[in-house]
């Protein structure tokens, strides 16, 4: 009974390890048409955190004491160089300005008239030097009303963008009170702090790759040493440099967070489409063309721009990676024709390294 028991257990066995079998994926014999294409290999670079800056910022202030007469720009405002940006209440100015005025002027009328009765002998040096004294005294108090008159309006010191607005009408300003900050867009730059060990590698003068964190676009763009500061800065253990981008940053404002990167002495880093990358759960692989048949290799990637994405493990030697493969594509399958299309890393001007 119990030989029979066993050979009944053997037989339902079999059985279950049929055609049938639960979790099995029969490969599709149908031949496939794909287009392939091969790993690029990539300098190594090193990413560094950076900030974005500007070189030319400013906070507004007026040098006179008066009530907030009218506002003229908000934040986010763009001005251009002498725009109005806020005017005072300064009628006692405007005032002294014309009492000046009208002593200027009578000085001016008297002084001629000295210098006429002098000419014919009817007046003294010593009153034509008076009248002179008088006349340049008039003057000057004249043209420091002007300039207090001046003041009563606040303008834009250069082409830029208004970044914060710290007055409102009624306010009473004072002297050397901000009432706006101000950056000039044209002038931004990116500082990053970098480790000690690189004082004396990286000069005036060198090309490095910035990239403004959180850019839609996603593009590094070339950038110019202009100041590297030789001095290790304290606990950090850092030094600081500038970089002027050669290129507008998309989505660049002064406080921003950067990607700053440098070449590195390790070896090259491949790349792939990052239209190959295929996702089964939570493993990563890729389609790759072997002896007519395709085969599916697990991964493992790294950083992504634009359309590529850093190949950190995977299959050695050369590869032939199928792109935009079907979600019915199985390992094994037959390839009928594999056409080669050549890619670039064109729109890659700098990967990531050091997360």
């Amino acid at each position: 009974m119990k030989t029979k028991l066993t050979l009944l257990a053997l037989t339902l066995g079999a059985a279950a390890c049929g055609a049938d079998e639960p979790g099995r994926v029969e490969v599709d014999r149908t031949p496939v048409d794909v287009v392939v294409a091969a790993p690029v290999t990539a300098p190594s670079v090193v990413t560094y955190a950076a900030e974005v800056t500007a070189e030319r910022t400013a906070d507004i202030a007026t040098r006179m004491s008066g009530a907030v007469r009218e506002v003229h720009a908000d934040i986010g405002s763009r001005v251009r160089r002498g725009d109005r940006l806020v005017s005072l209440d300064a009628r006692d100015v405007f005032a002294r300005v014309g009492a000046a005025r009208a002593a200027f002027d009578l000085a001016e009328k008297s002084h001629g008239r000295i210098e006429r009765l002098a000419a014919d002998g009817a007046a003294s040096t010593q009153e034509l030097d008076r009248s002179t004294a008088a006349l340049e005294g008039a003057r000057s108090a004249l043209a420091e009303a002007e300039a207090q008159e001046a003041y009563a309006v606040v303008t834009a010191p250069f082409d830029g963008v208004v970044t914060a607005r710290r007055v409102e009408p009624g306010d009473l300003a004072s002297p050397g009170m901000p009432l706006f900050s101000m950056v000039d867009p044209a002038t931004l730059k990116v500082v990053a702090d970098l480790p000690a060990h690189l004082v004396g590698a990286v000069r005036e003068g060198a090309t490095v790759q910035v990239e403004v964190v959180g850019d839609a676009t996603g593009s590094p763009v070339s950038a110019r040493v202009s100041r590297v500061v030789p001095a290790v800065a304290g606990g950090g253990r850092t030094f600081r440099i500038e970089a002027v981008p050669s290129d507008a940053l998309e989505g660049a404002y002064p406080g921003a967070y950067a990607r700053l990167s440098l070449p590195s002495e390790g070896a090259g880093t491949r790349w792939i489409p990052a239209d190959a990358v295929v996702e089964r759960g939570q493993l990563t692989g890729i389609y790759t063309v072997e002896d007519d048949v395709l085969r599916l290799r697990w991964v493992r990637l790294g950083a992504r721009r634009a359309d590529a994405v850093e190949l950190l493990s995977g299959p050695a030697g050369e590869l032939r990676i199928v792109r935009n493969p079907e979600v019915g594509f199985t390992d094994g399958q037959p390839v009928g024709t594999a056409r080669d299309e050549s890619w670039t890393l064109a729109a890659l001007a700098a990967g990531e390294t050091n997360r």
